[in-house]
């Protein structure tokens, strides 16, 4: 029971284990997939909308030669940063509830190669971010073998009809990256313009793409169903049916508000924030933390790493002040 149990190995979870060892707290990080595993499965061609100056964690410059880094020199940065400050990681192990202990602390509830487990802690953070959860579209066949809720490389979908849903960075590279990669592209937006929220450098290149015909856009488009072959929109010009062998539905994430539930985390307004102190981070369960993205509830975009870099120190102080615990 010496042990904080951080759910999380990601950039957030890693600095909340960092900031904890610093005061002799034991932390361990437990995580689904791996150390970074939703980094891993960002888009290959991602750069950061943030710069390498507001990325960097724990006092370790990122030091990289441009100023957006990519996927690879973001792995390579955060893995480094972990092993430099020895962070305890086990993977392939997901938390699936925290409750209170009867005798103090927290118990946690585990499943790893589909056998439970259960331990205590002194104290939890949830830092799981969000990647996992993609938001969904609601509608009759978007559970079918060709719609993708994550994109990763536009190269095996060369010379096909490839449907894209959304207007906002994940949906703008993938369409991009799907252009250049020689797919015929559809873009589908539900609001009447690509998002003044799109990464800067992206926005231009995608409209000049659909001025120049491309790429081919429908905007206030609804979506109504995907089927085998094709994707059924309302339209402001009516019905359209665009063919496609393939569809990327992305229109964001959200956080796990299903384990917010089995942690006894409640959530607040129309938004669904999970209840917390701003000045300690600790939900309304005792001993329980929150860190990273998820404390904008629906809002993700509220919260970035450059935005809650300080949330690993404010939690650390807290648990600190609040017990003593064994050093690891």
């Amino acid at each position: 029971m010496d042990s904080v149990a951080i759910v999380g190995a990601g950039p957030t979870g890693i600095a909340c284990a960092i900031e904890l060892g610093k005061r002799g707290i034991g932390a361990v990080c437990y995580d689904r997939g791996h150390i970074l595993h939703s980094v891993y499965r960002f888009p290959e061609e991602m750069r950061w909308y943030s710069t390498r100056d507001l990325l960097d964690i724990a006092g370790v410059p990122f030091t990289v030669p441009e100023a957006h880094p990519s996927r690879l020199e973001t792995l390579a940065y955060y893995r480094g940063v972990a092993e430099r400050f020895g962070v305890r990681v086990v993977a392939r192990t997901e938390v699936v509830a925290i409750s209170p202990h009867p005798g103090g602390g927290l118990e946690v509830s585990t499943r790893a190669s589909g056998e439970p487990g259960r331990f205590t802690a002194p104290a939890a953070i949830l830092a799981p971010g969000f990647f996992d959860n993609p938001r969904r579209l609601g509608v009759p066949g978007e559970d079918l073998p060709q719609v993708h809720r994550r994109f990763v490389s536009g190269y095996p979908f060369h010379d096909r009809d490839v449907v894209v849903i959304g207007g906002k960075n994940s949906a703008s590279e993938a369409a991009l990256d799907l252009y250049r990669h020689g797919a015929r592209v559809t873009l589908l937006v539900r609001s009447a313009a690509i998002s003044d929220r799109v990464k800067y450098w992206i926005k231009p290149d995608l409209e000049n793409r659909i001025r120049a015909g491309a790429i081919q856009a429908i905007f206030n488009a609804r979506i109504v169903e995907i089927t085998p072959d094709a994707v059924r929109v309302d339209s402001p010009e009516g019905p359209r049916t665009v063919p496609s062998q393939a569809v990327f539905p992305l229109i964001g994430y959200e956080p796990d508000f299903a384990l917010f539930e089995r942690c006894g985390i409640r959530v607040e307004g129309p938004e669904k924030v999970p209840a917390h102190d701003p000045d300690t981070l600790e939900s309304n369960v005792p001993n329980l933390y929150l860190a990273g993205a998820i404390l904008g509830g629906t809002e993700i975009g509220r919260i970035f790493i450059e935005n809650s870099r300080h949330h690993a120190v404010w939690i650390a102080a807290a648990i600190e002040k609040r017990s003593k615990y064994v050093p690891a």
